[in-house]
């Protein structure tokens, strides 16, 4: 198609639209986020976990900070939120899970940037309704850990996990009404 036969452009992409700010006459249809935006959504996550965990900073505080510094697509937006609200709302039970398959590492002594890897992997495992392949949410969990966490944080991420899966392959899809997405 040449230049002057191509479609007029948005100035901005619908991917971009955020509600709060910019005005559409025509409906907006959402498509389920990619696989890289689902790693975006588990990065940002970590991020104002690690946050909250460092700090004092409630979470909507954490999530508009980090927002604001970010140019993501709204329907990321959205995933970022339901991310962090979901894992703090369920933070004792999945620090429970967690503390019965490690229990040699108390959960307040894992390392920060570990427990909040194995907190995301979890709340996936468990609270979400749209299924996404365990061995998916493994290697990414173990893909952060590589990129953020000590040299054996990928290894220990890994384990817990496995152990997880191996001792309750049917409970990682416990029941819908505690979901979270």
């Amino acid at each position: 198609m040449s230049e002057e036969n191509a479609a007029p452009t948005l100035p901005f992409t619908l991917e971009d639209y955020d509600p709060e700010v910019d005005e559409l006459s025509i409906e907006l249809v959402e498509t389920a986020p990619s696989t890289v935006d689902r790693s975006l959504v588990r990065r940002a996550t970590l991020q104002i976990l690690y946050e909250m965990d460092s700090s004092t900073h409630a979470p909507d505080l954490a999530i508009a900070a980090h927002l604001a510094e970010r140019n993501e697509a709204q329907s990321i937006r959205k995933l970022i939120r339901r991310y962090v609200n979901g894992i703090v709302a369920n933070r004792a039970r999945i620090d429970a899970i967690l503390q019965e398959h490690a229990p040699q590492w108390p959960i307040d002594q894992v390392a920060t940037i570990d427990r909040n890897i194995l907190r995301i992997a979890v709340f996936e495992f468990l609270l979400q309704k749209r299924h996404t392949p365990d061995p998916v949410i493994v290697n990414e969990a173990v893909h952060l850990a590589q990129v953020f966490g000590a040299n054996s944080s990928h290894s220990f991420v890994h384990g817990v996990l496995s152990a997880i899966l191996m001792q309750e392959p049917a409970a990682t899809k416990l029941d819908k009404g505690a979901s979270a997405e």
